[in-house]
């Protein structure tokens, strides 16, 4: 049986998704990433859980709504394109959000009420960021040639934090990640 793993994610809205979708296909063609994920899985992730068993998941989507019941929803800009890994063969190549506290606080939360719960984290900095791609598969990366053509920094998108889901994800499948909660903002 092939394990499945969940996680907890800002929601991104569909015009985010599209905007999202229409700059990918504009660098895919020049750049080769082994896998650009489908419009439809672009998230910002705020807990990765892991394998989890239904006890587990129900306690922490308990614990995630009471957390979040005061929560008010935010407003987030993207700002680029970025990479993590090897500048020359990176491994992710994401779309980044201006800095926000409430995102940073959001992210908080969730997080440790699944610590309580007994999930043991990822203890790395939270870094938001929108993953579009994965490996590079090409001979010479340029990151100024590829913010270039994304060109986000002059189209200026804005949009609205509503929504955390906890995600199932489907590997091999496109869209490879199932909603299985939501918890709607205030």
């Amino acid at each position: 049986m092939t394990k499945t793993h969940f996680f907890y994610a800002l929601t991104l809205p569909d015009e985010t998704k599209e905007f999202l979708k229409q700059t990918s296909e504009r660098i895919e063609t020049e750049f080769p990433f082994k896998k650009w994920l489908h419009h439809e899985d672009y998230h910002i992730t705020l807990a990765f859980l892991g394998d989890a068993t239904e006890e587990m998941r129900q306690k922490s989507l308990e614990f995630v709504n009471i957390a979040l019941e005061d929560v008010s929803r935010f407003d987030l800009q993207l700002n680029g394109i970025g990479t993590f890994g090897n500048v020359e063969t990176p491994r992710i190549l994401f779309a980044g959000v201006n800095p926000s506290e409430q995102l940073f606080n959001l992210q908080k939360k969730v997080y440790t009420m699944c610590e309580e719960v007994g999930f043991t984290l990822d203890k790395k900095p939270f870094k938001p960021h929108i993953t579009l791609a994965r490996k590079f598969s090409g001979n010479a990366f340029q990151l100024n040639r590829m913010q270039e053509l994304a060109d986000i920094s002059n189209r200026t998108h804005r949009f609205q934090g509503a929504t955390v889901t906890l995600y199932q994800t489907h590997l091999g499948q496109a869209p490879s990640y199932q909603s299985i909660a939501t918890c709607s903002l205030t």
